[in-house]
């Protein structure tokens, strides 16, 4: 089956659902008038029914969704952790060339003059991890890389004129 017939398959059956609710509403005006009490009533039992039912689901899918965070497991937060400071200058940053691989490693990034963006890229040019750089402060950015490889550092932040040349290679793993 193509793809226009499944549209128009799908535009048919949501259609026709949605003309048989105008139909439902259309013959609903027709019975019998009933006290406003009476109404209410229904209508708060209802709403409480929608009401549990889409807590029931959020709950559900919140507990579902778990597994999926981005956040580290437990053990590898418990693991200690090799501290490299990260100083973002414009337009540089100062930071090791050579990182392990495989090993639980804490950036500690800030800045010597105006606000930065430390971006961390990986071989295939996808962004993994960033933390702002910001004068007088320090960010952590725990980081562990899998691969070995060379990874790119780049300002997400506009800092000036140099912004776009603004990056650093380091080499993770290896020897």
């Amino acid at each position: 089956m193509s793809v226009a017939v499944k549209l128009l398959v799908m535009f048919l059956v949501f259609a026709s659902a949605a003309i048989a609710i105008f139909l439902a509403v259309a013959y609903s005006t027709h019975l019998p008038v009933s006290e406003q009490h009476d109404v209410q009533q229904h209508g708060y039992a209802i709403r409480g029914r929608w009401f549990l039912a889409l807590v029931l689901f959020l709950i559900a899918s919140f507990a579902a969704s778990i597994p999926f965070y981005p956040y580290m497991s437990a053990t590898a937060a418990l693991a200690p952790a090799r501290k490299v400071p990260v100083i973002a200058e414009q337009y540089a940053f100062i930071m090791p060339s050579r990182l392990p691989v495989d090993k639980p490693i804490i950036f500690e990034v800030t800045s010597r003059d105006v606000n930065h963006d430390f971006g961390i890229y990986n071989p295939q040019g996808h962004l993994i991890a960033q933390v702002q750089a910001m004068p007088d402060y320090t960010n952590y950015l725990r980081v562990i890389f899998h691969a070995p490889g060379q990874y790119t550092a780049r300002c997400l932040e506009y800092c000036g004129v140099g912004h776009a040349i603004m990056a650093k290679t380091f080499t993770v793993g290896g020897k």
